[in-house]
């Protein structure tokens, strides 16, 4: 039987037998689409969560000081982080592209006519484009000129701003406007100072409660904050790596400048996004494949009901299958002709398959604006590619089976 005919009469039985071949194809679709749809979510849910990453700075190395030991002994003696070692490492233009200090000080304020307390964090200009925990929704961040100047302006976090002020009233202070006393009419009272209010911020990413960007915040001039360390302390100080593949390079540099510009027996710690990324990574490789897995089990099962319907089919047409050999099919013939029939079955079951998995991570995303839906064309073809191996193989058993059919037995079976 030349392969023409061999397809012809595929097709004739899966025509004839329409409910039996779709209830078959079921379990084929559901499983390739599974498939897709699983990277998709896999790939989608590591991009949120690398982007979630990246909005506390995944390039980010960060040092601060621990304390001093002697043989064993812990001093008294304090060789914090200063200014001067800031500017060392933003020396190191070659490794950062940013680098900022922050000082960290607790006042209180009065809020609904009860004390709070507030962290005072006194920094830079650049400690938004370093740092990247914060989101100016009003007004402005601190300027050059305000830490030139030491000007007593602060940038207030949400809530604290809408405990102090409410969501209504004038224009906070922009950048370029006058800076006087009557600059701003929004005013805030800590640490013996009267701040101006120039902006309102909150966090882009939610750290659970992590870091030093508490609910009551306001940043500062870190020149204003020095009036309260006349050493001009520094509780930690950020750099940004210009590349992620020398950010264990830049700790280590990070570490070595503090070392060799402090007394011996000085300790600093000095941390990366690195180790949390990579066990990001593994954890969503690791999720996809176990979920890929498990969704493969589908496909074998389609496999299984393919292997079935084939089986029966064998049964059902053994007098058939005698006859053909009789007028002089040969085995391989009949080998080839089911063995198609089941390609083609995984062929079509797969097509489907790949359509839906494609197609409803492609509906959803208009549907979906706050993440972006992956989808990948390789998961695609590799579903495609394993359901149709996986009927071919279930195949195997049904075309050998109707291979090896006697044709006199064959002839007289009813």
């Amino acid at each position: 039987m030349v392969g023409r005919e061999v397809f012809e009469t595929a097709v004739h039985r899966f025509r004839t037998h329409p409910v039996q071949t779709a209830l078959t194809l079921a379990g084929l679709v559901v499983g390739t689409a599974a498939i897709i749809i699983i990277v998709a979510l896999g790939l989608t849910g590591r991009t949120f969560v690398m982007n979630q990453i990246e909005g506390v700075g995944s390039h980010l190395v960060w040092a601060s000081y621990e304390g001093t030991v002697t043989a064993g002994v812990s001093r008294t003696t304090e060789d914090q982080i200063t200014d001067g070692d800031v500017k060392a490492i933003e020396a190191r233009s070659d490794l950062f592209s940013g680098v900022t200090p922050l000082v960290e000080l607790h006042g209180t304020v009065s809020v609904l006519s009860k004390a709070a307390d507030v962290a005072v964090l006194g920094t830079t200009p650049n400690y938004t484009s370093v740092r990247k925990n914060v989101r100016i929704l009003r007004g402005r961040f601190l300027d050059e000129d305000d830490v030139l100047q030491r000007s007593k302006v602060c940038v207030v976090s949400t809530a604290l701003y809408k405990e102090l002020f409410g969501n209504e009233g004038p224009p906070l202070l922009l950048a370029g406007e006058g800076r006087g006393e009557g600059s701003s009419d929004r005013t805030l009272r800590t640490l013996g100072m009267t701040f101006h209010v120039v902006g309102e911020f909150d966090k882009p990413v939610d750290t659970m409660g992590q870091g030093e960007v508490t609910p009551y915040s306001i940043f500062i001039p870190v020149t204003v904050a020095w009036f309260y360390t006349p050493t001009r302390r520094v509780d930690t100080v950020f750099a940004e790596a210009r590349e992620f593949s020398e950010i264990p390079h830049a700790a280590a540099t990070v570490e070595e400048l503090l070392r060799d510009r402090h007394h011996q027996g000085s300790v600093f710690k000095v941390k990366t996004m690195t180790t949390v990324i990579r066990v990001a990574r593994t954890i969503s490789f690791g999720l996809i494949a176990a979920f890929i897995v498990a969704a493969a089990v589908s496909v074998v099962v389609g496999g299984v009901g393919i292997m079935n319907i084939l089986l029966a089919s064998v049964e059902q047409r053994t007098r058939e299958i005698g006859v053909r050999m009789s007028v002089g099919a040969r085995r391989s013939d009949i080998l080839r002709q089911f063995l198609l029939e089941a390609l083609m079955l995984g062929a079509i079951g797969s097509m489907i398959g790949v359509a839906v998995g494609l197609g409803l991570p492609l509906l959803l995303r208009p549907f979906i604006q706050s993440v972006l839906i992956r989808v990948s064309g390789l998961s695609a073809l590799l579903a495609f590619l394993f359901s149709c191996a996986v009927t071919l193989i279930f195949g195997v058993v049904p075309a050998y089976r109707a291979a090896n059919l006697n044709p006199t037995e064959a002839l007289h079976y009813e």
